[in-house]
C-alpha cells in the first residue's frame, strides 16, 4: 500500500514501513502522528484519486527524529555596486515512520507487542582482557616476587672435619707462601711501578 500525502505545501510519497522526512511537525520522538491530507492511495493497479483528497483516508506514523538539515548560505548581492548581505538557514526537520496507510472505515492493525531479550550474564566481561602485542615489562620488585625461589646447592663435604680443616687452610698457605719467600703482589709492583699515593698533593 502506498499514498500520497501533503504536508508543509509540499507533496510526499510515503510507503507502509518506510521513513519519509518532512518539514518540522510539533511532537517528541516515539510519539504517534496523523496525516490526513491524502492526495492519492493504492496498491498494485488499483489506484484512488482523490478531488482534490480522498475522503476519510489517512495515514498513520510515529515521530522518529527532530532534527535540523545541513546550513545553506543565502547570499544577495547588487552588481557594480556595493551592496552584499549573506545569511545561513538550517531548515527544521520531521522523520516519521510510515505504520498504517488507512482507507475510509479501516481501523488501524493491532502493534506486536515485542519482548525484550533476558541480559545475558556478563561471563565474558568478568574475563581478563588480553594483553594486544608486545606486553609491558614488569618492574623489577614484581619480577623478583614473582620468580620462585631456589634454595642454594649444599656444598659437598661440609662436615664439622672438613669444616675445621677448611679454616685451617688459610694461614697454612700463608706459612707456605713465606717459607717458599713467594708473595702475591700487586701488578703495578711486580712491573716495577711506584704506587700512587691517594693523599691530595697540598
Amino acid at each position: 500500500m502506498f499514498a500520497v500525502v501533503r504536508t508543509g505545501g509540499k507533496q510526499y510519497r510515503v510507503q507502509e514501513g518506510g521513513r519519509v522526512r518532512v518539514d518540522r511537525l510539533p511532537g517528541e520522538p516515539g510519539a504517534s502522528i496523523e496525516l490526513t491530507d491524502v492526495l492519492l492511495m493504492g496498491e498494485g493497479n488499483d489506484v484512488t484519486v482523490g478531488a482534490p483528497t480522498v475522503a476519510g483516508a489517512r495515514v498513520l506514523g510515529t515521530i522518529a527524529e527532530q532534527g535540523r538539515a545541513k546550513k545553506i548560505i543565502v547570499f544577495r548581492y547588487k552588481s557594480k555596486t556595493r551592496a552584499r548581505k549573506k545569511t545561513g538557514h538550517r531548515q527544521h526537520f520531521t522523520t516519521i515512520i510510515v505504520d498504517d496507510i488507512l482507507a475510509a472505515g479501516q481501523q488501524p492493525k493491532p502493534k506486536a507487542v515485542v519482548e525484550e531479550p533476558a541480559a545475558a550474564e556478563p561471563a565474558e566481561a568478568e574475563a581478563e582482557p588480553k594483553a594486544r602485542g608486545r606486553g609491558r615489562r614488569k618492574p623489577a620488585a614484581e619480577a623478583t616476587a614473582a620468580e620462585p625461589k631456589v634454595a642454594a646447592p649444599e656444598a659437598v663435604g661440609t662436615g664439622p672435619a672438613e669444616a675445621a680443616a677448611g679454616e685451617a687452610s688459610p694461614p697454612e698457605a700463608a706459612d707456605s707462601e713465606a717459607a717458599s719467600g713467594e708473595t702475591t703482589a700487586a701488578p703495578e709492583a711486580a712491573a716495577g711501578r711506584p704506587k700512587r699515593s691517594r693523599k691530595k698533593a697540598e
